[in-house]
């Protein structure tokens, strides 16, 4: 092969190769601007306004939620806690023998008893 014929084979593979990649470029410049044009034209300002303000409103209820939960569960620890220290002295435990004085008077609660002794 001369040199000449070298120059020319050379020059045609990169005009081609210049050619195909500007022809690609076309084709993906259009698909891209035909995909922005359809998701563009839904979207309205005026409806990202309205999602902030209510993203806004929303995580204000929410704290407010949270603020009266929480001084909620407080109240009904406290109120428990309470409860818990009045009611521990009140538990009494029979002795054997009025469980079995009281046997031959109440044989209704009989059942009970057996449970509870389990």
């Amino acid at each position: 092969m001369s040199p000449e014929e070298m120059l020319v084979a050379v020059i045609a593979i990169v005009g081609g190769l210049g050619f195909a990649s500007f022809l690609f470029w076309g084709v993906y410049s259009l698909i891209k601007q035909w995909i922005n044009r359809k998701s563009g034209s839904n979207i309205d300002p005026q409806f990202f306004k309205a999602l902030g303000e209510f993203k806004k409103n929303t995580e204000r209820r929410i704290s407010n939620l949270e603020s009266i939960i929480s001084e909620m569960e407080e109240e009904q620890y406290r109120l428990n806690e309470t409860e818990e220290h009045k009611t521990m002295g009140e538990i009494e435990i029979e002795e054997e023998e009025v469980r079995s004085e009281s046997k031959s008077e109440k044989d209704d609660d009989s059942n009970l008893r057996n449970m509870l002794n389990e």
